[in-house]
């Protein structure tokens, strides 16, 4: 197919249903290979976010949508103030689109508009390690591309599946973990403002956005959050989400090493009352560890919480619980008496050619990267 018929435009409401098709459709392919489906509606990962701007852009070929890609504006903490940054994601292309049409020339147009329009000077985006050709086209320098955005390497991060097998004690500590209860929640903003606000690219927190977020994410309670305590001091929290009401993997086939992989598992699922790993054609039950916030970034309280969690949600009827770990990240030794599979990614940040990051110091510190949002 000619890519000269190919078309770039703002997406519309009325696109809704076909980019939720065209999302499921063009899978995330691997030894697993996952469809993620954003039905009902593909913009409702949007719409529960409080954000500056969204632009959405889909590649267009003979009158069906081939390409989307997406850009988001937000408040955050960047360098010790409160300043716009854009994230870059949910791109899905049909092989007819990728090159240079879509991605190096029309979005980086895009991309360098949208920048100006909200004020932004750099974006973020994560791409998954073993995707070498998107790392590779994206990165790479070219004449012919001019305007292409700078993509910089930042930090290397596992998307991290812990599973849910067998029974598992919370280890010992100073700590008090419990269900957060509404009274609770100018502490847990109060909190998550001094820790998020010490992070590059951290969220902007405080009562009335919790209160927001406990409003518009689907499924999302006060109860889900756990709180840790060092006497009556909150030294901690974290929050367990389900995603399925905007967000599902779906599997489509288990290839190479998953198929023993799979085996494994589900023996040892039906020989210690587990759950199995899905069949082709179903969805992964699982929720994302969200709202982690940590004073000082202690490994122990860390620790507290997520012994906690796996405690409370082993019998919810999940595979598992889905978290970021960072390179060198403290909080890593605490996941490692439970059985983990690790997904390699990294984080970029993205700014025009000239721009004033596309050559400044890479920012130092935990990201305030929110996994559950990609």
């Amino acid at each position: 197919m000619s890519r000269a018929r190919a078309t770039l435009r703002d997406a519309l409401p009325s696109d809704d249903a076909a980019l939720c098709e065209l999302f499921a459709r063009v899978t995330m392919d691997g030894d697993l290979r996952l469809a993620v489906e954003r039905d009902p509606s593909f913009f409702g990962l949007y719409a529960m976010q409080r954000i500056l701007d969204q632009q959405v852009q889909v590649g267009e070929l003979e009158g069906k949508l081939a390409g989307v890609a997406t850009m988001l504006a937000r408040e955050a903490w960047l360098e010790g103030a409160q300043t716009p940054v854009t994230y870059l994601g949910d791109l899905r292309l049909e092989a007819s689109l990728r090159g240079g049409f879509f991605l190096l020339n029309h979005f980086a147009q895009g991309f360098t508009k949208f920048l100006e329009r909200t004020g932004s000077e750099v974006g973020l985006t994560a791409i998954i390690a073993s995707n070498e050709a998107a790392i590779k086209t994206l990165t790479k320098r070219s004449r012919r591309f001019p305007t292409k955005p700078i993509y910089r390497p930042w930090r290397k991060f596992e998307i991290t599946n812990l599973h849910f097998t067998i029974p598992r004690r919370p280890r010992l500590g100073p700590f008090e973990v419990r269900a957060a209860r509404a009274e609770d929640i100018p502490a847990l903003a109060a909190l998550m403002r001094s820790e998020w606000s010490q992070q590059p690219f951290g969220y902007v927190m405080d009562e009335e956005r919790l209160r927001e977020r406990l409003a518009r994410w689907p499924g999302l309670r006060i109860e889900d959050f756990l709180c840790a305590f060092r006497g009556a001091e909150l030294v901690g929290c974290v929050a367990l989400w389900n995603a399925k009401a905007v967000k599902r993997f779906r599997v489509e086939a288990y290839r190479g090493s998953m198929v023993w992989i799979k085996r494994a598992f589900n023996l040892g699922a039906f020989l210690f009352r587990y759950p199995a790993l899905p069949k082709p054609g179903q969805v992964f039950p699982y929720a994302y560890l969200t709202h982690t916030a940590v004073k000082g970034e202690d490994p122990l309280v860390f620790q507290a919480l997520l012994d906690t969690a796996y405690e409370r949600y082993r019998k919810s009827g999940l595979c598992f619980l889905c978290l970021c770990v960072f390179e060198d990240d403290p909080y890593a030794p605490a996941l490692e008496r439970y059985r983990t599979t690790p997904l390699p990614a990294q984080l970029f940040l993205v700014s025009p050619p000239g721009g004033p990051w596309a050559e400044r110091e890479l920012p130092e510190g935990r990201p305030g990267f929110e996994m559950a949002l990609v």
